[in-house]
């Protein structure tokens, strides 16, 4: 996550040198010295001054939905949308009409990743995915929709394909509706996402 907030601007060069230097953020690391905290709470500020979700967004000032969202509009981008989208999408009758949630198990939805997204950044997916070590089915390219790069994709063994949509955040149907939709019935259909 921090070196996606470098790599966008959202810190300092000293701030990413000092994570470097002093966290260790690998599974076998029981406990981190407070070097380490002190400079994740001077880079955290970000959590308050952009919105983490999509770095590349207003904030929104408001954690609640009113009877009425906003209508939608490019010149009027509403950055609370996403609550009204969690909202829905956690009422037990829209996950029933949807066969959502058929495990009933008490865990709230949360959207998928774009590459504006600073929550689930794309770097930390990609050094997780270096983790696994798994073999490549098919090399990092491209993916197309309307003659446009949508993002981009590797497809991995075991049935694992990784993509990205390009120019969205973190509930990537709210900013790339096409993109998603298109993302989802490739997914569905079990094709690969479209080439050029």
């Amino acid at each position: 996550m921090f070196d996606y907030f470098w790599t966008h601007a959202l810190i300092a060069d000293e701030t990413i040198v000092s994570i470097h230097k002093f966290c260790n953020f690998s599974l076998d690391t029981q406990q981190q010295p407070p070097e380490c905290g002190r400079v994740v709470d001077k880079a955290s500020h970000v959590f308050d001054e952009v919105n983490i979700y999509n770095i590349y967004a207003p904030l929104c000032f408001s954690s609640g939905v009113t009877p009425t969202p906003k209508l939608p509009s490019i010149e009027n981008f509403d950055p609370c949308t996403s609550n009204y989208v969690e909202a829905y999408l956690n009422n037990p009758a829209v996950q029933k009409a949807l066969h959502a949630n058929v495990t009933k198990l008490n865990y709230t939805w949360s959207g998928c990743s774009g590459d504006f997204d600073g929550r689930v950044p794309v770097t930390s997916t990609r050094y997780s995915l270096n983790k696994l070590k798994l073999k490549v089915k098919a090399s990092w390219r491209d993916w197309m929709l309307n003659s446009e790069v949508a993002g981009y994709t590797v497809v991995y063994d075991h049935n694992l394909t990784f993509a990205t949509v390009r120019g969205a955040g973190h509930e990537v149907p709210s900013y790339q509706p096409a993109r998603a939709l298109e993302m989802i019935k490739s997914f569905f259909q079990g094709l690969h996402l479209p080439a050029a």
